[in-house]
Order: structure tokens, then sequence, then C-alpha cells
């Protein structure tokens, strides 16, 4: 069996339309208590905090919080985040569905592991249907928040086979280095081309990821026109 690994925010979902907002709005909300420090971070740092655990968020963001005021100012971008979701704000990238479905049509095991709270993960399945796709959701608050390199030896007990990372940062790069598996790196998120640099292939739209795992999968089965 073959179990293509998604990352979710930056691979499958243009994520910056409801984080920047959320994290200005965090910003405001301790700037008016006295405990921010320095001025709002523009739209290109928030750009890649995305992917990152709450944790390396917050030591960019605001590293002189206390850890309760930390864990209080994700949950409020949380909230923020899944209101704007619920307000119809969150947007998966163009050609996101039919390149699922065709994977879907594969055969493959299909998860998703994201570095994100159970409410987000929640919130963003019941506004696409995530559950159509992936046989397997699992986000980062389920694990305690763990590096994802330290999380795939879980899943590789539940879901016997190879593994495909595919995915658009370090972290996931990280994953599949670590655990040796191959990956594809997604150009069009939000990493860096030097986070990206160890994929074995690297996608520049949604739509060539299907030709990588064609490639991986070893098979010259022709895939539904995307």
């Amino acid at each position: 069996m073959v179990n293509l690994l998604f990352d979710y925010d930056g691979t499958l979902h243009d994520s910056l339309a409801i984080y920047a907002p959320a994290v200005l709005a965090a910003y405001d909300d301790l700037a008016s208590r006295g405990l921010a420090v320095g001025d709002p971070p523009d739209r290109e740092t928030i750009r890649r905090w995305i992917g990152m655990t709450p944790s390396e968020m917050w030591e960019q963001f605001q590293p002189q919080l206390s850890s309760q005021e930390k864990q209080a100012g994700g949950a409020y971008i949380g909230r923020r985040m899944q209101e704007l979701v619920e307000e119809g704000k969150a947007r998966l990238y163009p050609g996101v569905p039919q390149v699922l479905d065709a994977l879907k049509k594969l055969g493959v095991g299909m998860l998703l592991l994201s570095n994100c709270p159970v409410s987000y993960l929640r919130a963003h399945t019941a506004c696409f249907g995530l559950e159509r796709w992936f046989d397997g959701l699992y986000c980062g608050e389920q694990f305690q928040y763990l590096p994802k390199y330290e999380i795939l030896p879980i899943l590789k007990k539940r879901w016997p086979g190879k593994f495909l990372v595919i995915g658009d940062r370090n972290q996931d790069m990280e994953m599949a280095r670590k655990n040796q598996v191959s990956a594809v790196g997604c150009t069009y998120g939000y990493g860096s081309p030097e986070e990206l640099s160890g994929a074995d292939w690297l996608a520049g739209t949604p739509e060539e990821v299907p030709y990588f795992v064609r490639e991986f999968l070893g098979t010259n089965q022709v895939l539904e026109h995307i």
C-alpha cells in the first residue's frame, strides 16, 4: 500500500487570507492590554509563520509572553480563524478538489497531517468535506504538537506501506528526510526554495502533484484529465 501524506496550509489551503487578519487581531488585543512588544507584523512575516507549530510561531511573534499568555493568544487566533472559515473566507487553492479526486481514484491511502488545533481541522473538514478525500485526518494537537518527523513513525504503525510526503515547508521535508521517505515540495506554497531543496520533486502548481505521484508509484496508469 502507498500512502500519500499531505500537509494542509500552503499545500492544499491558501491560508494567508484567514491567518493574517487573525494574527493582526491578536496583536491588537495584546496591544490594547499593554502586552504586545514592537510593531504589528507585516503580511510577509506572517506568511513565513504558516506551517509552524504554535511554540515556533510565538517565539518569533511575541516571545516575551508567558506560556499562559501564548496559549490564550493562540486560542484567540484559532477562534478568529474559525470565524473566518464559518464566514466563507477560507479557500482551497484552485484545482485542489480536482487533484484530490484524481488521486483518490488511484486507490492509494490519503492522509493529512497539519500543525493545527483540533478545532481548526474540524472547521475545515466541515467547510470543504475533507473526509471525502482523506482516510485519515490528523493535526498537531492530537500528538501534543510533536515535530512532524516524530509523528510520522506513529502514523506508519497505523498505516502500513510506503509513504510519500507532500508539503510546502521545511517541517514537511524534515519529516520525509528523517524517516527516509520521498517528498514532493510544493513551491506554490509558503516555503522558501531553501526549505524545499531536499525534495525529490518540486510542484509549481497543485495540478503537477499527481504526475509526481505517478512517478513515485512507478506506474504508467493514466490519470483522469485534471
